[in-house]
């Protein structure tokens, strides 16, 4: 659909507002210029709006959820987050497929849906990623009929999961870091992990209402057991344990009025250790980057950490063999055959970030000289 100058002048206003010729908020940024070459300054302008207003979006969407005295935040929550996805996908669309791409065909004044947005950018059906923001959207469009306390027990691994995603996307898509206007520790939400009960529904709502929840915790429960992808569902526990280091000073007294036993559970290596070696390198540059360390090597100020300097660290400091760092997931066959398979923890990337942080512009060279030494 082409569009003349008439009517496209029209449609940003219509879509857009008359004030488009205002100063971006604090969220845009000089990552956010266009990269189709085709659009206009004020297409391109219009583009860094979207992407500025869908971050505002997000924050809302994250500090709405956490207040834990708005009976509303479920319902709040979604409602900012379809939004702040929807405005993400248009930028995305303007940038990849033109700015008449954002429009219905002949309708210069009707801008895509969430949904048909979703279905032009994440064309895979089972993608994860869409089946989570397919999972809100629908929320959206019906939750406001059915108020609800309980929709937070369902949908708090959604929420968590989408939180994930879209900061992944903004990234992706757009080379925005949304930590840069919002501490990473804000990305993970409160949710009650409570399970649904069928007989306290029914007693404390209609028949309609307890029943239309049950299916909707039935049918997310049945798509996350398919899908088992945090992309999809997710959520973090907050556990206390016994440690001589870190974390909050415990001790065993048997003369406490409290009796209390220590227990151990059988804990997912995946859980403890969330990581690829990909997977890691790629956070620590993004943790070097939220602190503004200047990570420097053969002369760049800006080097990126890559898998050599990974290595580096782990053959100084034998990381491979520090359970808190790492795990070996690979068969006794394929250890005794020398193939191993190892994934990697939080504490993993806190170390490597902490250690380039005390001297990022001499780091690799201390580490290629110890290496030599050891080598000798």
């Amino acid at each position: 659909m082409a569009l003349n100058r008439n009517n496209r002048q029209k449609a940003r206003s219509a879509f857009f507002g008359n004030n488009s010729g205002l100063e971006t908020s604090k969220y845009s940024g000089n990552e956010m210029t266009a990269d189709n070459p085709s659009l206009t300054p004020e297409q391109q302008h219009d583009c860094e709006r979207l992407l500025s207003k869908s971050q505002e979006a997000f924050i809302l969407a994250i500090e709405l959820f956490n207040r834990p005295t708005i009976r509303y935040r479920v319902e709040g929550c979604a409602f900012f987050l379809c939004n702040a996805w929807e405005l993400m996908l248009k930028a995305y669309l303007i940038k990849r497929d033109g700015y008449e791409s954002i429009f219905y065909p002949g309708k210069t004044q009707r801008t895509l849906s969430l949904a048909d947005c979703i279905k032009k950018v994440m064309t895979n059906d089972k993608d994860p990623v869409r089946l989570n923001l397919e999972s809100i959207d629908e929320l959206r469009n019906t939750g406001t009929h059915f108020v609800v306390e309980e929709y937070e027990i369902t949908y708090g691994p959604i929420f968590q999961a989408n939180i994930h995603n879209y900061d992944d996307k903004l990234r992706d898509w757009h080379s925005i870091e949304i930590c840069d206007s919002i501490p990473d520790n804000y990305l993970v939400l409160s949710v009650n992990r409570t399970d649904l009960d069928g007989e306290t529904l029914r007693a404390k709502y209609t028949p309609e209402v307890a029943a239309r929840l049950l299916r909707m915790q039935t049918s997310i429960d049945q798509t996350a057991e398919v899908e088992n992808n945090i992309k999809y569902s997710a959520y973090f526990h907050t556990e206390f344990v016994l440690s001589k280091k870190h974390g909050i000073p415990i001790q065993v007294d048997n003369n406490a009025d409290t009796h209390a036993r220590i227990i151990k559970q059988l804990i997912n290596p995946t859980d403890k250790y969330p990581y690829s070696m990909k997977k890691l390198i790629e956070l620590v540059n993004r943790k070097l980057k939220h602190r503004s360390i200047s990570f420097v090597y053969n002369n760049d100020q800006n080097a990126k950490f890559s898998r050599y300097h990974f290595r580096l660290f782990i053959a100084c400091y034998d990381m491979k063999q520090e359970k808190k760092y790492c795990y070996d997931r690979s068969s006794p066959e394929e250890r005794k055959n020398g193939r191993h398979s190892y994934i990697y923890s939080d504490q993993a990337v806190e170390f490597i970030v902490d250690e380039i942080a005390k001297d990022p512009q001499h780091i690799i060279q201390k580490l290629k000289n110890k290496t030599t030494r050891m080598e000798k």
